[in-house]
């Protein structure tokens, strides 16, 4: 038996101080954006007119001072529409919050009910034990491609077992793991998850997929960076000639690798041309910060690929080089199990009901997973 048919709870936003909107229906309606490419269906999937889908939208980007939709022609009547960068932001750390919330009351439910009839267990073993999801925390690239969605409907469908996720950075992954609130994390940061096996929270890391980091940056500037340099030497032009440089800042797998590069290097990089914004969410975030102000950053190029009819940025540098930038810039995605002698609320066989699937059936997923559209999949199996 499972609890988890908890009525939905409601978002109000509260614009400028005056008036409230209703988040459930701006975050659909963004949702249905995405999946549709169209204001219009997006909006009729909802029961919603087409005026108030709008306006809805128009209402919250004035308040938050974001661009949260790109039309393109059609007229009122519709035609095509996207989400920005910033629209895709949003929409990722909403739904990482509800699905946390989510999860919490469902948790929450599950231990009142079962404690009236047996009182002497573990309400929290037994709440996510019968419970048929799963919570996962990963890193943002995954969330942000689409890819993640994917696998978990997929896996919905073969099992039966739903997944949610929080959507953060590897290093807050893993910490919302040494808490004991996820059953597994998809992270992408060595160092840490070496740290986190050896204290003991983990049960198994499984090498699921990889890209690779590349440094991109404004047309304009490059010629900046003296004519021959490769690889590292980049990195030391850039902080040689003092030119603007955007890091994420926030402990993330594509932060830790930066800064690991820029050690390799040997360079320090602080000073007026490294900026750094860590309240920008994801690699999407940063692409946009950088190309709004025209310096060079560190990203996946799955997250360049999807980005790159929006910004104009180029690739300065990739795993084309040396052998040892190459290894510097292998990005490789590892699924963690979250060990259950550690903490008795993982619900640990549909984890290994999971894991199986996701090295089976998920990989094969993963195989061509944007390859229709970009030509190339946005992943490589490992």
């Amino acid at each position: 038996m499972s609890s988890d048919k908890f009525i939905p709870f409601k978002v109000n936003l509260e614009l400028e101080g005056e008036k409230r909107i209703s988040g459930n229906n701006l975050f659909e309606m963004l949702g249905n954006i995405r999946q549709h490419g169209s204001i219009s269906q997006a909006a009729s999937a909802l029961g919603f007119s087409y005026r108030y889908a709008w306006g809805l939208i128009k209402e919250a980007e004035n308040a938050l001072g974001l661009k949260l939709v790109e039309k393109q022609a059609g007229g009122a009547s519709g035609g095509g529409a996207s989400l920005t960068s910033e629209g895709l932001n949003l929409l990722g750390q909403y739904q990482s919050f509800k699905n946390e919330i989510h999860d919490e009351l469902n948790r929450f439910v599950d231990r009142a009910v079962y404690s009236l009839d047996q009182p002497d267990e573990s309400y929290d073993q037994k709440s996510r034990t019968l419970a048929q999801h799963l919570l996962m925390a990963s890193t943002m690239e995954p969330v942000e491609t689409g890819l993640l969605d994917m696998l978990e409907e997929a896996f919905y469908h073969a099992s039966g077992v739903q997944i949610k996720h929080i959507a953060v950075g590897s290093g807050r992954a893993l910490e919302i793991a040494r808490q004991g609130r996820v059953d597994m994390v998809l992270t992408h940061a060595p160092e840490l998850e070496k740290q986190f096996m050896a204290e003991g929270y983990g049960s198994q890391i499984i090498p699921v997929m990889s890209n690779n980091f590349i440094l991109v940056g404004p047309a304009e500037l490059i010629p900046e960076i003296d004519s021959g340099a490769e690889g590292l030497e980049i990195f030391k032009k850039i902080a040689l000639h003092g030119l603007p440089f955007v890091s994420r800042g926030d402990f993330s797998g594509t932060h830790l690798r930066e800064q690991r590069i820029w050690e390799t290097a040997g360079v320090k990089a602080s000073g007026d041309w490294y900026l750094t914004s860590s309240g920008v969410a994801g690699n999407l975030g940063i692409l946009s910060l950088a190309n709004e102000k025209r310096a060079f950053t560190l990203v996946d190029r799955a997250s360049y690929m999807l980005s790159r009819e929006k910004i104009d940025l180029e690739v300065v540098m990739d795993a084309e080089g040396e052998s040892t930038d190459s290894d510097l810039l292998n990005n490789v995605f590892v699924l963690i199990t979250v060990n259950p002698e550690r903490f008795v609320s993982v619900n640990s066989e549909n984890v290994l009901k999971f894991s199986w699937w996701l090295q089976t059936e998920g990989k094969k997923i993963i195989s061509t997973f944007g390859k229709e559209k970009y030509g190339e999949p946005l992943f490589h199996l490992v």
